[in-house]
């Protein structure tokens, strides 16, 4: 498969994320929970690869993603790259490895960063029990 262009990246990306809000809020349950307590009212500039983007929540139980471009000189709060990320998603490496040795960069403070290595954990170990997410996941390593 040929490499897909930033823009079609783009679209891939802001997809991918907001299907995988709509799983989790399907699901409900404590994931969910510690979604919206982690992630209400907030924005992230993420970069995966040569993609950025800018993203912000609102809302409570409801939470809603807006996806954008990221500004040219915004500071990244994740960053990443699709293979990294795959490792993670199907267990070939660790979140905190992938952490540890620099592949995944995440700015937040020591609280927010335990946060996000919950929810992770949580979300990986949902894949076992929920095909939509293993689906998206393996949607994401071949259209990535």
């Amino acid at each position: 498969m040929a490499p897909s262009s930033a823009s079609s990246r783009s679209d891939i990306l802001s997809s991918m994320l907001l299907e995988l809000i709509e799983i989790l809020r399907d699901r409900q349950g404590e994931t969910w929970a510690a979604i919206i307590r982690a992630a209400a009212n907030k924005s992230a500039t993420i970069a995966i690869d040569d993609t950025r983007l800018y993203v912000q929540t609102e809302g409570g139980q409801e939470l809603q993603l807006k996806i954008s471009e990221a500004e040219p000189d915004a500071i990244n709060s994740f960053e990443s790259t699709g293979k990294t990320l795959s490792n993670v998603m199907f267990g070939r490496t660790s979140l905190d490895k992938s952490v540890a040795s620099g592949k995944i960069f995440i700015r937040a403070s020591f609280g927010d960063l335990l946060k996000i290595r919950s929810i992770v954990s949580a979300v990986l170990a949902e894949t076992e029990i929920e095909p939509r997410l293993l689906s998206l996941w393996t949607r994401f390593e071949r259209e990535w």
